[in-house]
């Protein structure tokens, strides 16, 4: 049986927990944690936060996503932006092996106008720690690595370097029972006495099951000489099971608008809007001596999927642009994208033809054999402890 004293202990380690400060509290001696609790205000604070706690756990509040993909249905599901290319392009993924995860990737260019034409990348990875190097022709290094803390807090980064500088972020996700915080720094330094770079925190809150609000801050300064600045936006984001539309408005005067429907199973539309409502955006026409003056473009499109494991992604927006991509796999493991972007107002037309070329070493596909082949009891044991 428990002491008083124990269960004392046991109930500030809960009340830290659920603050977040649970590594804290265990760190601790129990006449710390006991002062914690007992100093005048604390307790206060501690006993409405476990009456909130146990409110917000009733209601059946999930973890939202993080406030960066609020619109990301739109924008990363059905419009094909992200899914076009310029010229030819060829990417082929092995896999060498399983648990640990170590995949090598090389990427081919041509015809796409950048000076970049080749990529060679390896990714390695755990059920906790992921990290993954890229090295292009142009001598340009890229890596990006992540580390599970807990159940609840991942670290990540990632650097870029080239002839023309580097850069590095550091962010940190931590997703609570009904919301999600990102603290994110871009090339931190105090080499000359006062903080410079990019400092960033995003928040995303559940209101409802299906209600979410978003909150972002920037605060920023470039050199120490130069003076600070910061922003900040807002966002919303409401989802069923057959619609999500949200929203985010920057304190300079943008707006993001998007909505998606799911008309059936294998059909999906959207409609994303951008707005300057400012008017500021358009350097030529400021520079020009014209006043500022609002504007915005509108996107709509449709995602089809087909049984033929094809999908067919196309948009138009308010300026005369219709772009479509499409992704079909060929073979079990090749995969061929045919992209094109037609600008009716400038007669250019772009066009894309890619290449993803899935391949196994023969341990690994073996390896997925058996786990094809073994009954469940069998396979979650053999992904438990691989042979080596």
């Amino acid at each position: 049986m428990e002491t008083p004293e124990e269960l004392r202990t046991e109930q500030i380690q809960n009340s830290l927990i659920k603050l977040g400060l649970g590594n804290l509290s265990k760190a601790l001696p129990s006449s710390a944690t006991d002062k914690i609790r007992t100093a005048p205000g604390i307790s206060h604070v501690l006993s409405f936060y476990d009456r909130l706690a146990a409110k917000r756990a009733a209601s059946g509040l999930t973890t939202p996503i993080k406030f960066e993909d609020f619109t990301k249905e739109v924008e990363k599901e059905v419009l094909p932006t992200l899914y076009m290319s310029q010229g030819l392009r060829a990417d082929i993924n092995q896999t060498l092996n399983i648990k640990p995860m170590f995949n090598v990737m090389q990427s081919f260019a041509v015809g796409n106008g950048r000076d970049s034409n080749y990529n060679f990348t390896t990714i390695w990875g755990t059920d906790r720690h992921f990290l993954r190097g890229g090295l292009d022709n142009e001598l340009n290094v890229n890596a990006h690595g992540a580390t599970r803390i807990s159940d609840t807090i991942i670290s990540r980064f990632q650097a870029h370097a080239s002839d023309k500088g580097a850069q590095v972020v550091l962010e940190t996700d931590i997703a609570g029972p009904d919301f999600f915080l990102n603290l994110r720094t871009m090339n931190p330094s105090f080499l000359d006495s006062k903080f410079s770079g990019i400092l960033g925190l995003n928040f995303s809150q559940s209101i409802t099951k299906r209600l979410t609000l978003g909150l972002g801050g920037t605060w920023q300064r470039q050199q120490a000489e130069y003076p600070a600045s910061a922003g900040f936006e807002l966002g919303a984001r409401y989802a069923t099971e057959t619609y999500i539309g949200s929203g985010i408005l920057t304190a300079q005067g943008m707006a993001t608008l998007g909505f998606t429907q799911k008309l059936t199973d294998k059909v999906q539309a959207a409609v994303s809007t951008q707005l300057d409502l400012t008017g500021m955006s358009n350097m030529a026409a400021l520079m020009a001596g014209e006043p500022p003056t609002p504007s915005g473009t509108t996107v709509a499109g449709v995602k089809v999927d087909f049984p033929d494991q094809s999908t067919v992604r196309a948009q138009i927006d308010s300026t005369g642009k219709l772009g479509f991509a499409v992704d079909r796999f060929v073979a079990p493991t090749v995969k061929m994208t045919i992209s094109s972007e037609l600008d009716h107002v400038k007669s250019t037309c772009k066009i894309g033809l890619g290449l993803q070329i899935e391949s196994q070493s023969e341990s690994v596909a073996e390896t997925m054999m058996k786990l094809q082949t073994a009954d469940r009891d069998e396979a979650r044991k053999f992904m438990a402890d691989p042979p080596q």
